[in-house]
């Protein structure tokens, strides 16, 4: 069984988000609330930019491939979407191709601390950051009056 077979929840939740925010203004995804730092299009970026490094810089080992100004907000929706698209090919590219067998096998030292990740909770981490911004990005989405799937 590869792990896209389990973690199958995470195509479904991506699909949601990205259909929520196609039609956004470039003032509604800049938009942040009173005392809150981020914005959607900040979020959006911020989910790529995970995935991009527990996918392609951890998992994959290939941190040289990395062009952090790819993260850096402000940037148009167009822009966004390519950035989301090119990290859910590739960590659906991984979880198509990695089996469940070895997936509690610790592979990367987490800095500062004493411990490995498994594969498991690598991939957990990157499911459950994305459902919980989701749900950030629709509430921001709310308070600006827009309106959010049904999930």
């Amino acid at each position: 069984m590869k792990l896209g077979d389990f973690f199958s929840n995470y195509f479904m939740v991506r699909a949601q988000l990205v259909e929520a925010v196609k039609g956004l203004s470039q003032d509604q995804l800049d938009w942040t609330a009173p005392d809150h730092a981020n914005s959607i299009g900040s979020l959006l970026l911020h989910i790529a930019e995970t995935e991009c490094w527990w996918v392609t810089c951890v998992a994959l080992g290939r941190q040289d491939e990395v062009d952090e100004q790819k993260f850096s907000r402000g940037r148009p929706l167009e822009e966004i979407l390519e950035r989301l698209d090119l990290q859910h090919r590739e960590f659906t590219e991984y979880l198509n191709t990695e089996d469940i067998d070895d997936w509690d096998k610790a592979f990367y030292e987490v800095k500062g601390h004493d411990f490995k990740l498994s594969k498991r909770a690598l991939v957990w981490h990157v499911v459950e950051h994305q459902a919980r911004h989701r749900g950030q990005i629709f509430m921001l989405m709310r308070m600006q009056g827009l309106e959010v799937p049904h999930v």
